[in-house]
C-alpha cells in the first residue's frame, strides 16, 4: 500500500487533536462499504464516498495509524492531494524546462 510523503510526516511527528483529511483510496478488489465501516470503526468519520469506491475521511493526526492498517486499501493521501492546481504544489520535481 502506498502511503504519501505527507501522510508519513503526520504519522512521524502527530500533533495530538490536530484534525486531518485523508483520501482513503481502496483497492480494486475491495468492498468500499467495508472499508467504510473499518474507517469509522478507527475513530474517523466518513466526509463523503468518491470515484472508484475512494472516500475522504476525517480524523486528527494522532489518529493516522490505524487508518493505514485497514485491509482492503491502495494508498493513503492527504485530502488536498486533489487541490493542486500548480507544479509548485506536487510533490515530486518537475523538469518544465524540456
Amino acid at each position: 500500500m502506498y502511503v504519501s510523503r505527507a501522510v508519513e510526516s503526520l504519522r512521524a511527528a502527530p500533533i495530538e487533536g490536530e484534525p486531518v483529511e485523508l483520501v482513503l483510496e481502496t483497492a480494486h478488489d475491495a468492498d468500499p462499504d467495508r472499508v467504510a465501516a473499518a474507517a469509522a470503526a478507527a475513530g474517523a468519520t466518513v466526509e463523503r464516498r468518491l470515484q472508484f469506491g475512494d472516500l475522504l475521511v476525517s480524523t486528527t493526526q494522532d489518529e493516522i495509524d490505524p487508518l493505514c492498517d485497514i485491509d482492503g486499501l491502495a494508498a493513503v493521501q492527504t485530502g488536498n492531494v486533489n487541490a493542486i492546481t500548480t507544479a509548485d504544489d506536487v510533490e515530486e520535481d518537475i523538469d518544465h524546462g524540456g
